[in-house]
């Protein structure tokens, strides 16, 4: 039994394996040492991880935060919107969300993060605002969402 039980471990784990690219090279491509070392496992590659959408009704502006906060290698997400930058990342178990108060002429009266209900500000002016939310601990990806309202001043 113990003769059977080494030799499938051989077999199985301890043999060496067949390693499969994962990526295909095109065939009407002749292969170069240049396309080779830079498509080499499909490092040259784009995530969408975060998201920002702004919404304007005449004196109000709404500014939609989404995306991915990847756990396993944390990111800093840095938006910009009229010289303003907005950023997400992760402390700890904490999710940071640096905000500015106003944008030009609006001013952010109110805010919505993930399932929290909305909450009032205190209108300062050329500040910023520093959001946080709980997070498990943990590996993998967690999915945010949070609703900034300004309002014109």
């Amino acid at each position: 039994m113990m003769e059977d039980f080494d030799t499938l471990f051989f077999n199985e784990v301890l043999r060496p394996q067949i390693i499969i690219p994962m990526k295909p090279e095109p065939i009407d491509q002749p292969e170069t040492i240049t396309s080779t070392w830079t498509s080499l496992y499909d490092v040259n590659r784009t995530k969408e991880m975060f998201n920002m959408t702004l919404e304007c009704f005449g004196r109000d502006l709404t500014v939609y935060l989404d995306g991915t906060l990847e756990r396993f290698n944390p990111m800093r997400y840095t938006g910009t919107f009229k010289d303003e930058k907005f950023i997400i990342e992760e402390n700890e178990d904490r999710l940071m969300v640096l905000a500015p108060t106003n944008l030009e002429n609006w001013l952010l009266t109110e805010m919505k993060m993930m399932d929290e209900p909305k909450k009032e500000t205190d209108q300062a002016i050329n500040q910023v605002v520093v959001l946080e939310y709980p997070i498990e601990r943990g590996y993998g990806n967690i999915s945010f969402a949070l609703t900034l309202f300004y309002k014109f001043a």
